[in-house]
């Protein structure tokens, strides 16, 4: 049976990858466009998608909390208001295209993994799953606070360049932004796999995990960073892209039938990439001549699935 989950996620996405490039129209491989523009822009939706799962995967660990991810947690809107802060001090960007994108994502990583231990910190006083939501929308709210208070005080450039990066995309990232991304998704997939033994003994409580021999806070603050890093990345290339780490993980559990990390882990990363190619095709094709935020596709595909989450789960 899960043989066949896979096989059949894989085959789907596949079959998404062919009708992306068959959406392409007249652009040909061999046209300088496609290199340029649109290949980057797919491979950062299938390298967002990975890492967003896998981070919301992660979280939902770390918290035991079926709604934690990179976005009601707070990750991302921490990283967002790092980004803003980067944004409205320096509008016009670094020389160096390069140093830019460094700048942007190590900023963003940082606000994510702050906002992360604060949680953290909360958990452990008040352990209940309700508090880690309204606090993680608390967060949110206070760096989305912050954000516009920044954007009062600022110039009408500064204003726009963080506008149009706060409009979450996928369009932005560059060819020679692809690598690095790829390189921060990818090392944080592989430690999440060898994580997953004990990610499977620190689920049912602390205790049981210590009798297993893990050092319980050692354990917590490596997923901390890999989930901020990741998220915190991710969010600084593409802009902030919600819901798709929360709900990426419960698909592959409601395919897999199984809570084993080592059985969803490769069902949560497809669903993450089919989740972001859907939202990026839905963006470019579903009105003409307008391009729609992936963040707010994202949302609508997002927003319903975790309602039927909460009355599922009751």
């Amino acid at each position: 049976m899960r043989n066949r989950g896979i096989c059949f996620f894989l085959i789907l996405f596949c079959s998404m990858l062919f009708w992306l490039d068959a959406t392409a129209g007249a652009i040909s491989p061999n046209d300088a466009v496609f290199y340029t523009f649109r290949l980057p822009r797919v491979l950062a939706a299938a390298l967002a998608g990975i890492g967003l799962s896998v981070s919301g995967l992660s979280m939902q660990t770390l918290f035991r909390n079926p709604l934690a991810g990179p976005f009601l947690t707070g990750a991302t809107p921490g990283a967002s208001f790092a980004v803003a802060v980067f944004l409205m001090a320096f509008p016009a960007g670094f020389a160096s295209g390069w140093l830019q994108s460094a700048g942007i994502a190590t900023i963003g990583m940082a606000g994510s993994i702050a906002v992360l231990l604060l949680q953290l910190l909360i958990q452990r006083k008040h352990s209940n799953g309700f508090t880690l939501l309204i606090s993680g929308v608390l967060l949110g709210y206070l760096m989305g606070a912050g954000t516009e208070i920044l954007q009062s005080l600022a110039q009408a450039e500064q204003v726009k360049s963080f506008v149009m990066w706060g409009m979450g995309s996928f369009d932005r990232v560059q060819q020679e932004e692809i690598p690095l991304i790829a390189a921060i998704v990818v090392v944080s997939a592989v430690f999440t796999w060898f994580l997953r033994f004990k990610m499977d003994a620190y689920l049912p409580g602390d205790t049981y995990a210590s009798s297993a021999g893990i050092n319980v806070p050692k354990f917590r603050m490596a997923i901390i960073l890999l989930s901020g890093i990741t998220a915190g990345a991710i969010t600084g290339f593409c802009g902030p892209i919600g819901f798709v780490g929360m709900i990426a993980p419960h698909f592959a559990r409601g395919l897999m039938k199984s809570n084993n990390h080592g059985i969803l882990w490769l069902p949560t990363i497809l669903c993450g990439m089919i989740l972001c190619l859907v939202a990026d095709w839905i963006s470019h094709h579903s009105m003409s001549n307008m391009i729609l935020p992936t963040n707010a596709v994202c949302a609508i595909i997002g927003a319903p699935a975790v309602l039927w989450i909460i009355l599922r789960n009751k």
